[in-house]
């Protein structure tokens, strides 16, 4: 039987196993020959056939993957790229080289797939950990995002290596493996004198700090002067000096499972807060805080009692849902939020406008009696304390940022990914 009438019995067999598998093992049996056909048809079959065929290319190896690659380069943009990355990062151990030899590719795509295709051999790709490392500081965003991802996947049997290019080099690959070992395992993985030399730098770094832009997602206000109260009000520990990029970093990894005395794994939190911008102080808790959803009032009086006032802000452009609220000396004052129809709660402020100012207002409609325009995070923000996208060069700045975890005792160990200082 020919190559097409064994595409279009895989295409038959639907999604029966046993006809797909045995469809999928006589496509490959000719082996290095098979592959181009193979390749070339992707395209052409149905989702359900196109798994079958990558199956068949695993099967047939180290040809295939010269195959595909080979397709894949043919121009900047093929129509079957998509099923071509299926493809390419789909191989198994014996591709191996073949994988390493990629990550040189001219092609940007094909260096990406590469990385992923590496990723799925997790620690069998151990020996590529030093290949892999240069493209943590890739100029394309999205390759350094897989290049982390490949790092964590060969994992913690890499540290040896790592731990021994920082001692000997090479010079340009030292700050490189400095940043994977921060990945596969932080501080653990780190030896005693490279943490000495970090937290130096740290020092010196966080004196020569200048405010940037910071996240609008979801974050607390607390006063400058009277933000010390946070930490015991919120339950945070072991805070530690950290530069504005630093905190940022921290909350793309913000969570670590540590293990109880019984034995039980349990979430600890990492917290940034900010230097005192405009005077204030920001605070991020990405995981804990989204973890709450829209109750957040225990938490506003808590940090309120301690701090005279605490602020809580959050919007989702994708489900046009956000909240701000406002809580003075353990009570919460005023809040606002919408998720579908919008609630008021409290006396409105002084700055907030009526409903009648607006000209489109209709009196006809249904309102709350509190009800006014205040129904923008960022306009409430800018009245109630500062916009965080707003933050720059030019906003007053004193001290310095901080991170903390949520549990004392656990320390900042358990977390994994590299600082940018």
């Amino acid at each position: 039987m020919d190559q097409g009438e064994l595409i279009a019995e895989l295409e038959r067999a639907g999604r029966d196993k046993e006809l797909t598998a045995r469809a999928v093992r006589r496509l490959a049996e000719p082996g290095a020959a098979a592959a181009p056909g193979l390749v070339a048809a992707l395209g052409t079959v149905s989702r359900q056939a196109m798994w079958g065929l990558r199956d068949s290319l695993r099967l047939i190896g180290p040809a295939a993957f010269d195959a595909a690659v080979a397709a894949r380069a043919r121009a900047e943009k093929v129509p079957d790229w998509w099923e071509l990355g299926h493809v390419l990062r789909g191989f198994d151990e014996r591709c191996f080289p073949q994988y390493v030899a990629a990550l040189s590719h001219p092609m940007k795509e094909i260096r990406r797939q590469a990385l992923w295709g590496l990723q799925n051999l997790g620690d069998s790709a151990t020996a590529a950990v030093v290949d892999v490392i240069p493209f943590l500081d890739d100029a394309d965003r999205y390759t350094r995002y897989q290049a982390e991802k490949t790092i964590r996947a060969i994992g913690r049997q890499s540290g040896p290596v790592l731990r021994g290019i920082r001692r000997e080099g090479p010079a340009y690959l030292r700050r490189h493996a400095l940043s994977a070992l921060s990945l596969i395992g932080g501080e653990a993985e780190i030896d005693e004198r490279d943490r000495r030399a970090l937290e130096r730098l740290v020092r010196i770094k966080v004196a020569e700090d200048i405010p940037e832009s910071l996240p609008e997602h979801r974050w607390l206000a607390v006063p400058g002067a009277t933000y010390e109260g946070l930490f015991a009000a919120v339950g945070l520990h072991d805070r530690r000096p950290c530069t504005v990029s630093m905190g940022q970093a921290a909350m793309e990894d913000d969570v670590a499972l540590v293990a109880g005395p019984d034995g039980v794994e349990r979430a600890v939190y990492r917290v940034f807060v900010t230097p005192e911008l405009d005077g204030w102080r920001l605070v991020y808790a990405d995981t804990p805080l989204g973890e709450m959803h829209w109750d957040v009032d225990d938490l506003l009086r808590r940090i309120s009692a301690a701090c005279g006032q605490a602020q809580y802000f959050f919007q989702d452009d994708h489900s046009d849902s956000m909240v701000w609220a406002l809580a003075v000396d353990g009570e919460v004052r005023r809040s606002y939020w919408r998720y579908g129809e919008p609630e008021w709660r409290g006396v409105p402020l002084d700055w907030e406008q009526p409903l009648g100012a607006d000209p489109d207002f209709d009196p006809d409609d249904d309102h709350e009696p509190n009800a006014t325009q205040a129904s923008s995070v960022d306009s409430a923000a800018r009245e109630l304390s500062l916009d965080p996208t707003g933050v720059g060069e030019q906003t007053p700045m004193r001290g310095h940022g901080w991170l903390a975890v949520t549990e004392e005792g656990v320390g900042h160990g358990p977390f994994t990914g590299a600082l940018r200082i």
